[in-house]
């Protein structure tokens, strides 16, 4: 494979997974959002799944006080969504570079 082919892919694939980390933030913020007006029991496994997809997401834990529906609430989702888009886009540069090298 020629060397701007494997980097163009490289690059993809580690936007590719930037992206799907920040629609997994998103998709917890919206949950968040519909489920704040009611009270749904406590899922301990829907709550793992969520910290294992989002590890950031931990860092709403000191913040609970920030209401659900208020711009802050979005603020900080929009930060942990930033920082969620970078964890994967790192293992996107990891495993692109493991599975595209690049030779000159």
């Amino acid at each position: 494979m020629d060397f701007a082919l494997a980097k163009r892919k490289r690059r993809r694939f580690t936007l590719f997974l930037a992206v799907i980390g920040f629609a997994i933030a998103a998709f917890i913020w919206a949950y968040s959002e519909v489920t704040a007006s009611s009270t749904p029991p406590f899922n301990m496994g829907l709550s793992a799944t969520f910290i294992v997809l989002c590890p950031p997401s931990l860092l709403t834990v000191p913040l609970i006080d920030v209401e659900p529906g208020s711009i802050g609430f979005a603020i900080t989702w929009l930060v942990v969504g930033i920082l969620n888009s970078a964890l994967y886009g790192l293992v996107g540069i990891v495993i692109g570079g493991a599975r595209w090298e690049l030779e000159s």
